[in-house]
């Protein structure tokens, strides 16, 4: 029987089947959740993100010392405090919070880099909502995102006007960019791409795979011979700023070089790293004990919606907590610890694809026992567990997002549930 996935355009998602995971991607059925928990949701992201702000404004101003213990790449501390556009760390952002047994919301990481689950929040649920004729809390968020695009676009891309002729050009780019032989990630910057083609003229936005951008002293090279003006990726920055030449030169830094030297703008900037350090969470934490930091609203805002967080090595006491390497991404070496001893350890479905940088340190953040759901996908139904996710456009909450997994910890093989409202 036909479905809402059958009514997704493969050429805007072509993750739908992704791999050879025997499900396709989508969940059959959606969540539905109140109204007003969605708007508790995004009103939470929008004071968090304003604490996180606060935050990343400290850590800019720490001893170096204190930037190592965060495990920052030393490669990339010179390039973390350069003024951009929009005067944030992060641009286009993920919170992604969990349930307690009791309802309540906890915020365990934002997404501030490189996230994904863009096409899924902002495309495939509304086609999910409207199949099930429900109502779909991102109503209108695809229009937002696009003016968003738009809005980064005027400031950081300046069109070149010819009063003589009557005409305009950017002839400088706004280049989108990722490794396009990774399907997920090429999806997702097209997508983002498109909208923004949507008011642009021809050969004024573009998509050049990383394999074919060079730098030189003008800048990113395409291999037409143009510069980009300005540059969203799809590469994680902590690898980012060690790519090297086939010659051995520190192309990641010759990179960060013409950035630093005002020669394109670059989406998200590199001070996104700081709240994607998972590390980060454990920071704002502390700067929440301490005191003399936070106003009175946010430290009442930290305490409701954040979890104790703590850095590698600090007396985390008797209880369970999540251990997280400071670079991991989708779920990989992460740990749960009860009273010091680690009782599970995950194992994310295709280890080898997960692309990260290698961490060291760890941080430590108090585990949730979180509430089960069902869900149904092509081979069933199935009991487990969800992520709740709230995008951001600049300082704005925007469109939510959930990932379901059997699994305690959500990984790669995550489904994607559409969200209604009940």
């Amino acid at each position: 029987m036909a479905t809402y996935i059958d009514l997704i355009d493969r050429k805007i998602m072509p993750f739908v089947q992704y791999g050879d995971y025997p499900d396709r991607y989508p969940a059959l059925t959606a969540l539905s959740f109140e109204r007003d928990f969605y708007a508790e949701m995004r009103e939470a992201s929008r004071e968090l993100f304003a604490i996180f702000e606060k935050a990343v404004k400290i850590f800019q101003r720490a001893p170096r010392d204190f930037q190592e213990q965060m495990e920052i790449p030393p490669k990339l501390v010179p390039f973390l405090n350069i003024p951009n556009a929009l005067n944030l760390s992060t641009w286009l952002a993920r919170f992604d919070f969990v349930l307690t047994q009791g309802g309540e919301l906890k915020v365990v990481e934002i997404n501030a880099d490189t996230p994904c689950g863009i096409i899924e929040a902002y495309y495939a649920n509304q086609i999910a909502a409207d199949s099930f004729g429900v109502e779909n809390p991102n109503f209108g968020a695809e229009n937002d995102l696009a003016d968003f695009l738009k809005n980064i676009k005027r400031q950081i891309s300046p069109a070149r006007i010819n009063l003589g002729g009557g005409s305009f050009s950017r002839e400088r780019p706004f280049v989108f960019s990722c490794f396009d032989d990774y399907v997920e990630d090429f999806g997702t910057t097209n997508y983002l791409m498109n909208l923004l083609r949507r008011d642009s003229i021809a050969g004024d936005v573009e998509f050049v795979s990383f394999y074919d951008l060079a730098v030189d002293e003008g800048g990113i090279l395409l291999p037409d011979g143009r510069h980009a003006a300005a540059l969203y990726r799809l590469h994680p920055m902590e690898i980012l700023v060690e790519e090297t030449a086939t010659d051995g030169s520190e192309l990641g830094v010759l990179f960060l070089q013409r950035y630093a030297e005002g020669k394109f703008a670059l989406f998200n900037p590199p001070e996104a790293i700081i709240m994607q350090n998972k590390a980060f969470m454990a920071l704002v934490w502390q700067l929440h004990l301490h005191g003399g930091y936070f106003t009175f609203r946010e430290n009442e805002i930290i305490a409701r919606y954040m979890l104790p967080s703590f850095f590698d090595g600090e007396d985390l006491g008797a209880g369970e907590f999540i251990c997280k390497p400071i670079w991991g991404r989708e779920g990989k070496n992460i740990s749960i610890v009860r009273d010091g001893l680690t009782v599970f350890e995950n194992e994310p479905e295709a280890l080898d694809e997960i692309i990260c940088r290698d961490s060291e340190k760890f941080m430590y953040q108090e585990f949730v026992e979180a509430p089960e759901f069902e869900v149904l996908t092509d081979s069933g139904r199935h009991t487990g567990f969800i992520t709740l996710s709230c995008f951001m456009l600049g300082a704005e909450p925007s469109a939510v997002f959930c990932r379901f997994s059997q699994n305690r910890i959500i990984g790669t093989e995550a489904y994607f549930v559409p969200l209604v409202v009940n």
